[in-house]
């Protein structure tokens, strides 16, 4: 019993982090200005003539469609992107032969997998909204990936090797081109015009398919959600140690 209440309490607590890292998400969401293209272009131009464009490092927010003058092609399914990532798996079946605690032993066949290649390729893109475009880079950003692709490639001929392989599954999600997104950085300087990146000390950066107010309102069923299940965890793993401890 004190095992599983041990356990219990680890959870708890990772709940109560991830919760409070939610918590930290709301309130910079909330306290982040939303600027357009037209408004950030000025604010650019005033910092740039004050006091230089290296000082910009403005927190805000952006919304608007991905635009792009030369787009990727994700590599699975060749769609125009800003950014995708993927894997590619080779898939086996293998004979295992297992002997149990009565010294028994079992022949099966089980399947598994194995990883290839993956990558992560994002580049430099716009967002448009009604008043002009903004550049975004999406260096180190969290993106809110869209799945894009998912092929399963077949082996001509699995063999009787030990390891038969069966075929390779192809992943790929990406940011495509004419989605709306919302983002929140810094405004930066980028080569003598303003970007949205991550901030100079590393601050968290955003990119969502979703709009602020579903962000808003998704990250606080998560943060609600962490809270109950910590609650539930904490309170469990106290009775369960205490009881352990007692019996």
């Amino acid at each position: 019993m004190e095992i599983i209440g041990v356990i219990l309490l680890i959870v708890a607590g990772i709940c109560l982090w991830v919760w409070r890292r939610r918590q930290t998400m709301l309130t910079t969401i909330g306290s982040t200005e939303t600027y357009t293209a037209a408004l950030l272009e000025d604010i650019y131009r005033r910092v740039a003539t004050a006091v230089g464009a290296d000082a910009l490092a403005q927190r805000c927010e952006v919304s608007g469609v991905v635009e792009m003058d030369a787009p990727l092609l994700g590599k699975v399914s060749s769609a125009m992107c800003a950014a995708y990532r993927f894997t590619i798996n080779r898939e086996y079946e293998e004979t295992v032969t297992e002997t149990d605690a009565q010294g028994k032993t079992q022949t099966k066949v089980q399947r598994g997998s194995e990883v290839i290649e993956t990558g992560d390729v994002r580049t430099p893109f716009y967002v448009r909204d009604e008043t002009g475009r903004i550049l975004i880079d999406p260096d180190g950003a969290d993106i809110e990936w869209q799945n894009t692709a998912s092929v399963f490639e077949p082996a001509n001929d699995p063999g009787f090797a030990r390891r038969r392989t069966l075929g390779v599954r192809r992943t790929e999600q990406a940011l495509p081109v004419g989605e709306r997104v919302f983002v929140l950085g810094c405004a930066v300087d980028r080569g003598g015009r303003p970007a949205l990146a991550r901030g100079p000390k590393g601050e968290k950066m955003i990119i969502s398919r979703k709009s602020e107010r579903q962000l808003i309102t998704d990250t606080e069923r998560s943060a609600r959600n962490l809270m109950i299940a910590a609650a539930i965890c904490g309170a469990l793993g106290v009775v369960l140690l205490v009881w352990g401890l007692l019996t």
